[in-house]
């Protein structure tokens, strides 16, 4: 009876223990995210430095290469301008859906990582036939 006694409250102590760490990694390792409008209206709350995820479409002519990658993401209404200085992935180009990891750095958002969206359709290149 005595060790039940002890055993319980010591399994209480350690369930709120295991859940205030396991609640405060996930809060502390969480990527927020945001289309560019959400982005700007948030961009005070998101210290330079402070990671997050970007999601939109890449401006049309916006694309410029020659010393840092930069382009411009929009969500049909407002756009931020990005740097990098990633490889993009072969997909990249004019009006491709993005996901971009990465952080404000005076007022321009600096991507660490480029990922396309794209749909499950795929469509053969032309010539192609069945069981080549």
């Amino acid at each position: 009876m005595r060790n039940k006694l002890f055993v319980f409250p010591a399994l209480g102590v350690i369930g709120v223990i295991a859940a205030f760490l396991i609640g405060g990694g996930l809060t502390s390792n969480t990527v927020y995210y945001l289309f560019p409008d959400e982005a700007i209206a948030q961009q005070s709350s998101f210290q330079d430095g402070r990671v997050f995820r970007l999601g939109g479409r890449v401006v049309p002519g916006s694309v410029d290469t020659s010393d840092e990658i930069t382009f411009d993401v929009t969500d049909g209404g407002a756009s931020i301008n990005v740097v990098t200085n990633r490889t993009p992935p072969q997909l990249f180009g004019d009006d491709v859906p993005v996901l971009l990891e990465g952080y404000w750095e005076d007022g321009t958002f600096r991507a660490t990582q480029i990922i396309i969206r794209h749909d499950e359709q795929y469509i053969a290149p032309d010539g192609y036939k069945e069981g080549q």
